[in-house]
């Protein structure tokens, strides 16, 4: 019984000696054979080259995982190149450096397209007088700029946009295209050259369709302040927005009367109707050549949980309240007014 412990204890202490040769090695950090000494690799929207600066004890491969980015070492540095970033979000690649065992990743990142106007989304000159206009821009991106029209041009100085009106002697508001393009951005703003008081105000047509569909009018004379109806002695008071080029609408106006009743514009979505002075509808203004007519369609606001579908003139007994409704006089969908050209 002994002898057989003997040997049991002998193969223990073998076994123990084993492992510790095996594990002689536990717990010893080794040294990377590659660590970065400097990066230089956050982009702006434009395409650009940066750098990677390494030391490694052999020979160093790197790669990336976007197509977008690309890597080639040279001597003791990794030049990374990215291609133009088209969209308005950033984004961003892993590079990995590898040698022998050891692999070190550094993130590649690059801002999204930024191109900002100081006049916003379009270009409103109010004067048919030839000038120049100059805007503050804001660009991360080279971009090329071209009119559509011959009626105006375009340069670029500094950090600045001007646009150049000819006279404007039509006798309309005139409407084009300011195109602005990068390697792989192509975009418009609308170019609009008029002055109300010569070009929209005066005589033109509310024209609308019935809810069965006919297609009618009622004539109008446009200000920057009202829309009236002689004939029925009606006015809906608007407002003329001179940097947006439309008209804008509210709803709940009272507009005149008809017998005893008191009549108001009101909103029709979703099978409701609003009178909430809160809700208003846009007209944005356009051109038609062919024809001659200046026009302004109706757009929803945004302004009510229910886009807009239609307008109502509706008869009130009083202020409008669910008491005093007593039913409607118009029914206005695909409303629009129209100016034509002067003969």
């Amino acid at each position: 019984m002994k002898k057989y412990v003997y040997y049991l204890l002998a193969v223990l202490v073998v076994a123990g000696f084993v492992a510790c040769s095996e594990d002689n090695d536990f717990g010893v950090e080794r040294e990377s054979q590659i660590h970065i000494v400097k990066s230089d690799v956050l982009f702006q929207a434009a395409a650009g080259i940066g750098t990677v600066e390494f030391e490694a004890t052999g020979l160093v491969g790197v790669e990336t995982d976007r197509d977008w980015c690309t890597a080639t070492v040279s001597g003791n540095t990794v030049n990374v190149a990215v291609t133009e970033n088209g969209n308005l979000e950033g984004r961003s690649a892993q590079l990995t450096l590898r040698c022998g065992e050891d692999a070190v990743h550094v993130t590649v990142q690059q801002t999204g397209l930024v191109f900002q106007l100081s006049t916003g989304s379009m270009i409103v000159a109010d004067s048919n007088k030839a000038h120049t206009l100059t805007y503050k821009m804001t660009s991360n991106v080279p971009l090329n700029f071209e009119s559509s029209a011959d009626w105006f041009s375009v340069t670029v100085e500094g950090e600045h946009l001007l646009v150049t009106f000819k006279e404007n002697n039509t006798g309309h508001a005139r409407i084009g295209n300011l195109m602005y393009s990068s390697n792989t951005v192509s975009q418009s703003l609308q170019v609009v050259q008029y002055e109300f008081d010569k070009d929209i105000a005066g005589p033109c047509l509310l024209t609308f369709t019935t809810a069965e569909g006919e297609l009618q009018y009622l004539n109008a004379v446009l200000s920057e302040t009202e829309l009236s109806i002689p004939a029925l002695k009606w006015s809906i008071p608007v407002v003329h927005d001179k940097e947006k080029a439309r008209l804008v609408m509210h709803c709940g106006q009272y507009m005149g009367d008809y017998s005893n009743y008191k009549v108001y514009n009101v909103a029709l979505g979703g099978d409701y109707i609003t009178w909430s002075e809160d809700v208003y509808v846009n007209f944005p203004i356009a051109y038609d050549e062919k024809k001659g007519i200046t026009y302004f369609n109706l757009q929803d606001g945004g302004s009510w949980s229910y886009p807009v579908e239609a307008l109502w003139f509706y008869a009130f007994t009083g202020k409008p309240s669910s008491d005093t409704m007593a039913g409607w006089l118009f029914q206005l969908y695909d409303a629009s007014i129209w100016r034509y050209d002067p003969q």
